[in-house]
């Protein structure tokens, strides 16, 4: 259920981004005049079509869903009418091709500011920035910051769960510098923490950034009682509820929350004997985690978790709610502020300074996608949100067969006068090709190693 949950979440998050990015460049070859011949989301054998308008386009949705293409009226691909010319893509001037092929990036961007805008209208739920152990020897530990400090400002910018943080100090990793870092301890005062950030091929190797920092989130004591239960998971066909609090695990006491965590992460397919209370009876049953795969490790998953409604939790929740205004503004914040992130950590790998491994494929994007569809609304809309930035960044790198690649080469054409010739366009597409495939290749190889180790 759980794959498939995937699988499900993945597909509409592709064909979301991939349809708004080629819509940009149909509605861009619309304005400027230029015969739309056919809107494909997918690739490879068509499985529905349909025409619609007064060109007669052509709709499909395609077999293979990772992608799509809008093919326009074209003299270099195909016999033109003399009547229909002017209508040609290749006919255009530059600005108006320009215009055209950016539309399909800026789509996903606009896009992106739109779906973390209306995220902040529906709410973000989040953590308190609370300190919790400290690595020695860490760039955290050498700033001085405590256990019970918790995280107000960065670089004078109010963070207000662990989200913000991770971010603002990703982002000054990238740029490798100190950052101020103001704390409130729990009496209530406010000290100021200089964090040197300066180590980026450490700090941005493969793993958990945080961890790497030196700090770890608070965790407060919950008591082991069931929340939510997935249905058809371990949790389900062993028959736990929610309000069912786990007293014991093969006979030995549970004390909080995370010891039960802890317990059935290190028990993928093996039985576990669980004692449960439930409205003042004892309850004896059987669950078998399942094994999924963390950072190559298979670790236990019994698809269960914990009651939020205690009083522990709630004090460490936090929900950030706004208006449609200010939604919009924080949603064009976000989206430039992860847009310069994922552009300096892609320059910081071609640098060498930051791992590949963090380069993600299909396999690990459809895992997001469910996990996030999984938790909500406004957290699917988030996890939108940040894959069509990554679309429209990837699309516009200099690669032929890319967005970025046609523009390099109107670069050229607005530089020496004319356009580029047909056979550098060709051998362009032919390395631009092998280019793509590297990456994907790449992707691939990250995913189903940390799947399989």
């Amino acid at each position: 259920m759980t794959l498939l949950w995937s699988l499900l979440a993945f597909a509409v998050a592709i064909g979301v981004l991939v349809t708004v990015h080629e819509y940009g460049h149909f509605l861009a070859a619309r304005l400027m005049g230029v015969k739309v011949l056919r809107f494909s989301v997918g690739f490879g054998r068509p499985l529905l079509r349909r025409r619609f308008g007064r060109d007669g386009t052509e709709f499909v949705v395609a077999a293979l869903p990772l992608g799509g293409y809008v093919k326009m009226l074209d003299e270099r691909e195909g016999a033109v009418a003399p009547d229909e010319r002017a209508r040609a893509f290749n006919r255009k001037g530059l600005r108006a091709r320009t215009f055209i092929v950016s539309a399909g990036p800026l789509a996903n961007f606009l896009f992106a500011i739109v779906a973390y805008g209306v995220m902040f209208m529906i709410g973000v739920g989040g953590v308190r920035p609370v300190v919790g152990e400290v690595t020695p020897d860490t760039p955290a530990a050498v700033a001085g910051f405590e256990r019970g400090e918790e995280i107000v400002r960065i670089a004078g910018r109010e963070a207000t769960d662990w989200e913000q943080v991770n971010l603002r100090l990703l982002d000054h990793t990238v740029r490798g510098d100190s950052i101020e870092i103001w704390v409130r301890d729990e009496a209530g005062r406010e000290w100021r923490r200089e964090l040197d950030l300066g180590d980026r091929q450490a700090l941005l190797a493969e793993g958990q950034f945080l961890r790497r920092v030196g700090l770890q989130p608070y965790r407060p004591e919950l008591v082991p009682r069931i929340g939510a239960v997935e249905g058809g998971s371990p949790a389900d066909r062993a028959g736990l509820a929610p309000g069912d609090r786990v007293t014991r695990v093969d006979g030995d006491r549970v004390g909080d929350w995370y010891a039960l965590v802890q317990r059935i992460q290190a028990s993928p397919d093996q039985t576990l004997r669980l004692e449960v209370e439930r409205d003042g009876r004892t309850l004896h049953l059987e669950v078998v985690p399942a094994s999924v795969s963390r950072n190559g490790d298979a670790v236990g998953r019994i698809g269960a978790g914990v009651d939020p409604d205690q009083p522990a939790a709630r004090e460490m929740a936090v929900v950030v709610r706004q208006g449609p205004g200010q939604a919009l503004l924080s949603g064009f914040g976000r989206t430039w502020d992860v847009s310069v992130l994922t552009l300096g950590i892609l320059w910081r790998m071609v640098t060498g300074e930051a791992s590949v491994k963090n380069i993600s494929g299909p396999v690990t994007i459809a895992e997001f996608a469910g996990t996030s569809a999984v938790i909500g609304i406004s957290a699917f809309l988030g996890f939108l949100g940040l894959v069509s930035i990554s679309l429209g960044i990837i699309n516009l790198l200099p690669i032929p067969m890319l967005d970025g690649g046609h523009l390099l080469y109107f670069l050229a054409e607005a530089v020496k006068g004319s356009p580029v010739s047909e056979r550098t366009q060709i051998i362009g597409q032919q390395l631009g090709l092998l280019a793509i495939a590297g990456l994907m290749t790449l992707a691939l190889y990250n995913d189903f190693t940390r799947l399989f180790g």
